[in-house]
């Protein structure tokens, strides 16, 4: 016995498949934002932006030397950099909001290790997992230069 002989199950898959799809995208597009964020709302996973360019390491922030910017919560491990952070963020910021900088180039945002970093030309770069900042430094012209350029667009299309 055919229980669909009165239904088009080809058509209402199509249709369901499409509107998973829609919603996914809708979806995806609705949480993105332009700082990579914790649930906590918390930047770069809570670690201290400043201290990569002076201790050219990863450190990791504390809660009581933390600043509001650009929607975010940002933590430093002492209150020299909260201060150099709050004078000139976007010196200290990492590109791309925080996101893999390789997954930027690929038009994604996907969340960094940020133990995977490099800085170039004064910004940080922070990358998924060091295998991955591997890839970068293969060719990090070719890639700065879509990540670049997909950024604007991803940015855009959230507004």
């Amino acid at each position: 016995m055919n229980l669909y002989k009165n239904t088009n199950v080809p058509g209402l898959m199509a249709r369901s498949i499409s509107f998973l799809a829609l919603g996914f995208f809708s979806f995806f597009m609705a949480g993105f934002r332009p700082i990579s964020v914790t649930p906590e709302n918390v930047a770069l996973q809570g670690y201290d932006t400043v201290a990569y360019f002076l201790d050219g390491r990863a450190v990791k922030g504390s809660p009581a030397n933390s600043v509001e910017w650009n929607g975010a919560v940002w933590r430093f491990h002492s209150k020299t950099n909260l201060k150099l952070f709050k004078k000139d963020p976007d010196k200290y910021a990492p590109a791309f909001g925080g996101y893999c900088a390789l997954s930027v180039a690929d038009g994604e945002a996907v969340v960094c290790d940020p133990e995977a970093f490099f800085i170039d030309d004064g910004k940080l770069y922070v990358m998924k997992n060091k295998d991955i900042l591997e890839i970068w430094q293969k060719d990090p012209s070719t890639y700065l230069a879509k990540a670049r350029s997909n950024w604007v667009h991803m940015v855009k299309d959230a507004e």
